[in-house]
Protein backbone atom coordinates (compact mmCIF):
# COMPACT_ATOMS: atom_id res chain seq x y z
CA UNK A 1 0.00 0.00 0.00
CA UNK A 2 1.34 3.29 -0.61
CA UNK A 3 1.09 6.86 -0.25
CA UNK A 4 1.39 8.79 -3.75
CA UNK A 5 -0.11 12.34 -4.12
CA UNK A 6 -2.69 11.99 -1.10
CA UNK A 7 -4.13 9.14 -2.06
CA UNK A 8 -4.71 6.58 1.06
CA UNK A 9 -5.49 2.84 0.71
CA UNK A 10 -8.89 1.67 1.47
CA UNK A 11 -9.50 1.56 5.28
CA UNK A 12 -11.41 -1.41 7.11
CA UNK A 13 -12.51 0.78 10.28
CA UNK A 14 -14.62 2.96 7.60
CA UNK A 15 -17.43 2.64 5.24
CA UNK A 16 -16.06 1.64 2.08
CA UNK A 17 -16.31 5.03 -0.70
CA UNK A 18 -17.10 4.26 -3.42
CA UNK A 19 -16.55 7.26 -6.18
CA UNK A 20 -19.23 7.20 -8.45
CA UNK A 21 -19.29 7.00 -12.10
CA UNK A 22 -15.18 5.16 -12.08
CA UNK A 23 -13.91 1.99 -12.45
CA UNK A 24 -13.52 0.77 -8.38
CA UNK A 25 -11.84 -2.56 -7.27
CA UNK A 26 -13.74 -3.71 -4.44
CA UNK A 27 -11.51 -5.58 -2.22
CA UNK A 28 -12.23 -8.04 0.93
CA UNK A 29 -9.78 -9.05 3.35
CA UNK A 30 -10.83 -11.85 5.37
CA UNK A 31 -8.87 -13.64 8.55
CA UNK A 32 -9.43 -17.63 8.29
CA UNK A 33 -8.42 -19.25 11.52
CA UNK A 34 -10.10 -22.33 13.27
CA UNK A 35 -7.25 -22.94 15.12
CA UNK A 36 -4.72 -25.49 14.62
CA UNK A 37 -5.53 -25.92 10.70
CA UNK A 38 -5.31 -22.10 8.85
CA UNK A 39 -8.81 -22.45 6.30
CA UNK A 40 -8.74 -20.78 2.84
CA UNK A 41 -10.88 -19.09 0.94
CA UNK A 42 -12.22 -20.81 -2.17
CA UNK A 43 -14.83 -18.84 -3.68
CA UNK A 44 -16.85 -15.74 -3.48
CA UNK A 45 -19.55 -13.43 -4.84
CA UNK A 46 -21.35 -10.12 -4.03
CA UNK A 47 -24.11 -8.73 -3.74
CA UNK A 48 -24.03 -4.89 -4.00
CA UNK A 49 -26.68 -2.41 -3.48
CA UNK A 50 -27.85 1.08 -3.03
CA UNK A 51 -30.75 0.97 -0.33
CA UNK A 52 -33.12 -1.18 -1.97
CA UNK A 53 -31.75 -1.03 -5.37
CA UNK A 54 -29.69 -3.81 -6.15
CA UNK A 55 -26.50 -2.80 -8.41
CA UNK A 56 -24.35 -6.15 -8.80
CA UNK A 57 -26.33 -9.15 -8.19
CA UNK A 58 -24.77 -12.38 -6.23
CA UNK A 59 -21.81 -12.18 -9.01
CA UNK A 60 -18.52 -14.06 -9.04
CA UNK A 61 -15.88 -12.36 -7.43
CA UNK A 62 -11.83 -12.93 -7.61
CA UNK A 63 -10.23 -15.04 -5.15
CA UNK A 64 -6.92 -13.91 -5.07
CA UNK A 65 -4.26 -15.57 -2.51
CA UNK A 66 -5.81 -17.25 0.32
CA UNK A 67 -7.75 -15.24 2.07
CA UNK A 68 -8.81 -12.01 -0.31
CA UNK A 69 -11.25 -11.45 -2.71
CA UNK A 70 -12.09 -8.54 -5.51
CA UNK A 71 -14.52 -7.66 -7.85
CA UNK A 72 -14.11 -5.04 -10.22
CA UNK A 73 -16.97 -2.35 -10.34
CA UNK A 74 -17.49 -0.88 -13.54
CA UNK A 75 -17.97 2.78 -13.84
CA UNK A 76 -21.54 2.36 -15.57
CA UNK A 77 -22.30 0.14 -12.75
CA UNK A 78 -23.02 3.51 -10.50
CA UNK A 79 -23.61 5.82 -13.52
CA UNK A 80 -26.98 6.34 -12.85
CA UNK A 81 -27.05 6.00 -9.34
CA UNK A 82 -27.92 8.85 -7.25
CA UNK A 83 -25.42 9.48 -4.11
CA UNK A 84 -26.24 7.70 -1.19
CA UNK A 85 -24.76 6.87 2.35
CA UNK A 86 -26.66 3.70 2.06
CA UNK A 87 -24.56 0.81 -0.34
CA UNK A 88 -24.15 -1.88 1.55
CA UNK A 89 -22.05 -5.04 -0.06
CA UNK A 90 -23.02 -8.73 0.58
CA UNK A 91 -19.74 -11.05 0.04
CA UNK A 92 -20.79 -14.86 0.59
CA UNK A 93 -17.41 -16.39 0.38
CA UNK A 94 -16.60 -20.73 0.71
CA UNK A 95 -13.96 -21.79 2.83
CA UNK A 96 -11.54 -24.79 1.44
CA UNK A 97 -13.20 -27.14 4.70
CA UNK A 98 -16.78 -26.05 2.99
CA UNK A 99 -17.78 -23.08 5.57
CA UNK A 100 -20.48 -20.88 3.93
CA UNK A 101 -21.01 -17.24 5.20
CA UNK A 102 -21.79 -13.59 4.20
CA UNK A 103 -19.69 -10.97 5.28
CA UNK A 104 -21.63 -7.14 5.34
CA UNK A 105 -19.91 -3.65 4.68
CA UNK A 106 -21.77 -0.52 4.47
CA UNK A 107 -20.46 2.24 1.96
CA UNK A 108 -21.03 5.67 0.50
CA UNK A 109 -21.69 6.07 -3.16
CA UNK A 110 -19.66 9.51 -3.40
CA UNK A 111 -19.44 12.76 -6.03
CA UNK A 112 -15.44 13.17 -5.03
CA UNK A 113 -13.17 11.53 -2.73
CA UNK A 114 -12.00 13.14 0.56
CA UNK A 115 -8.15 13.66 0.66
CA UNK A 116 -5.69 14.14 3.58
CA UNK A 117 -3.09 16.88 2.64
CA UNK A 118 -0.66 16.00 5.67
CA UNK A 119 2.77 14.54 4.91
CA UNK A 120 6.52 13.66 6.44
CA UNK A 121 7.49 17.17 5.92
CA UNK A 122 4.46 18.85 7.72
CA UNK A 123 5.41 17.07 11.11
CA UNK A 124 9.08 17.98 11.19
CA UNK A 125 8.32 21.42 10.22
CA UNK A 126 6.55 21.31 13.71
CA UNK A 127 9.40 19.17 15.45
CA UNK A 128 12.70 19.31 13.32
CA UNK A 129 14.22 16.59 15.54
CA UNK A 130 11.31 14.19 15.44
CA UNK A 131 13.12 11.95 12.45
CA UNK A 132 15.71 11.58 15.27
CA UNK A 133 13.37 9.58 17.78
CA UNK A 134 12.29 7.38 15.44
CA UNK A 135 13.02 3.61 16.03
CA UNK A 136 14.78 2.21 13.52
CA UNK A 137 12.22 -0.37 12.69
CA UNK A 138 10.15 2.55 11.02
CA UNK A 139 11.36 4.46 7.96
CA UNK A 140 8.52 7.26 8.19
CA UNK A 141 5.81 8.54 10.01
CA UNK A 142 3.18 7.22 6.90
CA UNK A 143 1.22 4.69 9.04
CA UNK A 144 0.82 7.09 12.19
CA UNK A 145 -0.56 9.53 9.27
CA UNK A 146 -3.19 6.78 8.00
CA UNK A 147 -3.93 6.23 11.46
CA UNK A 148 -5.01 9.39 12.15
CA UNK A 149 -6.65 10.28 8.83
CA UNK A 150 -8.74 7.32 9.75
CA UNK A 151 -9.40 8.30 13.43
CA UNK A 152 -10.27 11.99 11.77
CA UNK A 153 -12.85 10.81 9.30
CA UNK A 154 -14.38 7.93 11.45
CA UNK A 155 -15.09 11.10 14.11
CA UNK A 156 -16.93 13.16 11.36
CA UNK A 157 -19.11 10.81 10.68
CA UNK A 158 -19.97 10.27 14.51
CA UNK A 159 -20.87 13.65 14.25
CA UNK A 160 -23.27 13.72 11.22
CA UNK A 161 -20.94 14.93 8.80
CA UNK A 162 -20.08 12.69 5.31
CA UNK A 163 -16.47 13.20 4.84
CA UNK A 164 -16.97 13.10 0.84
CA UNK A 165 -19.07 16.28 1.54
CA UNK A 166 -16.46 18.67 3.13
CA UNK A 167 -14.99 20.66 0.15
CA UNK A 168 -12.45 22.08 1.76
CA UNK A 169 -9.43 19.47 2.66
CA UNK A 170 -7.20 22.06 3.97
CA UNK A 171 -9.77 23.28 7.18
CA UNK A 172 -8.87 19.62 8.30
CA UNK A 173 -5.16 19.88 8.10
CA UNK A 174 -4.94 20.98 11.27
CA UNK A 175 -6.37 18.02 12.89
CA UNK A 176 -4.81 15.45 10.92
CA UNK A 177 -1.48 17.40 12.16
CA UNK A 178 -2.47 16.91 15.74
CA UNK A 179 -4.07 13.65 16.03
CA UNK A 180 -1.01 11.92 13.71
CA UNK A 181 1.75 13.54 16.36
CA UNK A 182 -0.50 12.97 19.49
CA UNK A 183 0.01 9.27 18.18
CA UNK A 184 3.28 9.53 17.59
CA UNK A 185 4.32 10.82 21.24
CA UNK A 186 1.71 8.51 23.05
CA UNK A 187 3.82 5.59 20.99
CA UNK A 188 6.97 6.91 21.95
CA UNK A 189 6.10 7.13 25.83
CA UNK A 190 6.06 3.03 25.55
CA UNK A 191 9.95 3.48 24.21
CA UNK A 192 10.86 6.04 26.90
CA UNK A 193 8.38 6.18 29.59
CA UNK A 194 6.68 9.23 30.55
CA UNK A 195 7.80 12.87 31.01
CA UNK A 196 8.87 14.93 28.01
CA UNK A 197 6.82 12.71 24.93
CA UNK A 198 3.71 12.07 27.82
CA UNK A 199 3.78 15.72 28.04
CA UNK A 200 3.35 15.97 23.92
CA UNK A 201 0.90 13.37 24.00
CA UNK A 202 -1.32 15.26 25.87
CA UNK A 203 -0.51 18.42 24.53
CA UNK A 204 -1.44 17.18 20.91
CA UNK A 205 -4.61 15.40 22.21
CA UNK A 206 -5.63 18.05 23.80
CA UNK A 207 -5.25 20.60 20.73
CA UNK A 208 -7.11 17.84 18.62
CA UNK A 209 -10.15 17.91 20.75
CA UNK A 210 -10.11 21.96 21.07
CA UNK A 211 -10.39 22.07 16.93
CA UNK A 212 -13.27 20.72 16.77
CA UNK A 213 -14.92 23.70 18.72
CA UNK A 214 -12.98 26.28 15.72
CA UNK A 215 -12.94 24.37 12.02
CA UNK A 216 -15.24 25.58 9.73
CA UNK A 217 -15.49 24.23 6.55
CA UNK A 218 -17.85 24.53 2.90
CA UNK A 219 -20.36 21.45 3.01
CA UNK A 220 -22.01 19.67 0.24
CA UNK A 221 -25.46 19.35 1.79
CA UNK A 222 -26.94 19.77 -1.46
CA UNK A 223 -24.89 17.15 -3.28
CA UNK A 224 -24.35 19.40 -6.15
CA UNK A 225 -20.71 19.22 -6.42
CA UNK A 226 -20.05 23.13 -6.19
CA UNK A 227 -20.03 25.60 -3.17
CA UNK A 228 -22.83 27.71 -2.05
CA UNK A 229 -23.30 30.92 -0.34
CA UNK A 230 -24.96 29.14 2.41
CA UNK A 231 -22.30 25.72 2.58
CA UNK A 232 -20.23 27.00 5.27
CA UNK A 233 -20.66 24.54 8.00
CA UNK A 234 -18.73 23.54 11.47
CA UNK A 235 -17.90 19.89 12.53
CA UNK A 236 -20.04 20.27 15.63
CA UNK A 237 -23.76 21.33 15.58
CA UNK A 238 -24.95 24.36 17.31
CA UNK A 239 -26.89 23.66 20.87
CA UNK A 240 -29.60 25.98 21.93
CA UNK A 241 -29.80 26.42 25.49
CA UNK A 242 -32.42 28.94 25.50
CA UNK A 243 -35.34 30.38 23.49
CA UNK A 244 -33.52 31.34 19.61
CA UNK A 245 -33.40 35.09 19.14
CA UNK A 246 -36.81 35.99 17.10
CA UNK A 247 -38.40 33.19 18.34
CA UNK A 248 -42.23 33.92 19.50
CA UNK A 249 -42.56 34.18 23.42
CA UNK A 250 -46.54 34.36 22.93
CA UNK A 251 -48.29 31.77 25.33
CA UNK A 252 -45.09 30.15 27.10
CA UNK A 253 -45.79 30.06 30.61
Amino acid sequence: MAYINGVFPDYNGLPRIIPRNEAFTLQLNVFLDDGSTKDTLSAATLTLKNGTEVVVDAQSATVGGSVSASYALSAASTEDLNLSDMMLELWTITTSTGVTTTIRRSGMLVRHQLYPLVKDSDLIMRHNQLDDIRPTSISNWLDYIKTAWEVLNRDLIKRGKRPALILDSYALFDMHLFKALELIFRDMTTFVGDGRYHDLWETYRDAYTAEWDTVSFHYDSDQDGTIDADDKNSAVPSLWLGVPPGWPLSGLP
